[in-house]
């Protein structure tokens, strides 16, 4: 579990190394690459970070989001309650 830290009066949190290193966005020595970041915000207490090359695609676009919009659809029933309520 990560700590939020302040910096300077904004809230700051660490990316694991070994993800990092998944995304190859780390260098030979093993230090993290200049990336620029989004931070997004989905709702209370909930946020997405993504590492952008370019245009921000909207989260509406984003593959992983998408998925797990289509998960929550196939979990309801046609009165969007979720199955076995």
């Amino acid at each position: 579990m990560q700590q939020l830290q302040n910096h300077s009066g904004s809230g700051m949190v660490t990316v694991p190394k070994d993800f990092l290193d998944r995304d190859e966005l780390l260098d030979d020595d093993g230090d993290p690459v200049d990336a620029h970041l989004t931070v997004d915000r989905l709702g209370e207490r909930a946020y997405v970070v993504r590492v952008c090359d370019g245009d921000v695609p909207e989260l509406s676009e984003c593959e992983f989001i998408k998925r797990i919009a289509a998960e929550r659809v196939l979990n309801e029933d046609a009165f969007g309650r979720q199955q076995g309520e």
